[in-house]
């Protein structure tokens, strides 16, 4: 265990794998689920946030940063069993959670499995469905079968390759800050430099969930005591707030939502302390 600006950062071993978290401020505990990237250094910002009113956790997701991999491939069911052995070890009998982006997918997951041990729910730019993908199903159908080959080993040798370029990657980053319309810098450089297989694999797994992810064809069950405090641009550039705002609302009984104009997906600014 070790400790700087306030924030504790730790090593626990789980039935799954071995996890690397960090904790920040006192209250009732709030763990907040990774998105796509999942590395401690990104998400310090929203922790102490969050860590004004919360006990706030933040792990990185198995196979990413010094979290081991699962032994079986990533799919968001072992993320929410993660999520239950994680409090278990912790002794926490429940606690709220907060996802954005694909810890959307995450959290409603974890909420699905578990609902006794949710207190409520935070989303911000949640990924819920595929449906709320804005690509028409063409370009979506044509992503998924470029993802498929990424399954294979030889395809992701040449993809670390890539990914272990400073010119590709500096490429990479203005590409997704031009289509994601993302204002900032985005902090995953020395990540992509330093890509590892098992981290490459795990995004892949990541990447086709995303594209997958139907709740609503799968009967996703509405909680009875569930709050979700939903926040979500009109004008986000990858996915429907429409569709979003409709699915969170029409399955969940005690729902507030909030949202703003800007036209990024995330947050073009750091979240105020």
């Amino acid at each position: 265990m070790k400790k700087a600006d306030g924030i504790v950062f730790d090593t626990i071993g789980l039935p799954l794998a071995n996890i690397q978290y960090m904790k920040y401020g006192k209250g009732a505990p709030l763990i907040i689920f990774p998105a796509t990237i999942s590395r401690l250094e990104n998400w310090t910002n929203i922790l102490k946030f969050m860590g004004q009113k919360y006990s706030a956790y933040f792990f990185e997701l198995p196979g990413h940063g010094k979290s081991s991999k699962f032994s079986k491939p990533f799919k968001s069911e072992l993320v929410a069993d993660t999520y239950r052995d994680f409090l278990q070890a912790l002794g926490i009998p429940k606690a709220s959670i907060l996802g954005f982006s694909f810890g959307g997918i995450l959290t409603l997951k974890t909420v699905e499995l578990y609902p006794d041990k949710v207190d409520s729910l935070f989303l911000i730019s949640p990924c819920v469905s595929c449906k709320a993908i804005k690509m028409s199903p063409y370009r979506l159908k044509l992503l998924r079968n470029l993802l498929s080959i990424l399954f294979y080993p030889y395809a992701q040798k040449q993809i670390l390759k890539i990914a272990n370029n400073e010119k590709t990657v500096d490429f990479f980053i203005s590409f997704l800050q031009k289509v994601g319309k993302i204002e900032k810098r985005i902090d995953v450089r020395d990540t992509l430099l330093n890509l590892s297989h098992h981290t490459l694999d795990t995004v892949v797994h990541q990447l086709h969930e995303v594209l997958t992810a139907d709740f609503e064809k799968d009967g996703w069950k509405k909680p009875s005591n569930i709050a979700c405090y939903f926040a979500m641009s009109v004008h986000d550039p990858l996915l429907s707030y429409e569709y979003t705002n409709d699915f969170l609302s029409s399955h969940f009984n005690l729902f507030k939502d909030t949202f703003f104009d800007y036209k990024f997906h995330q947050f073009p600014k750091e979240f105020d302390l």
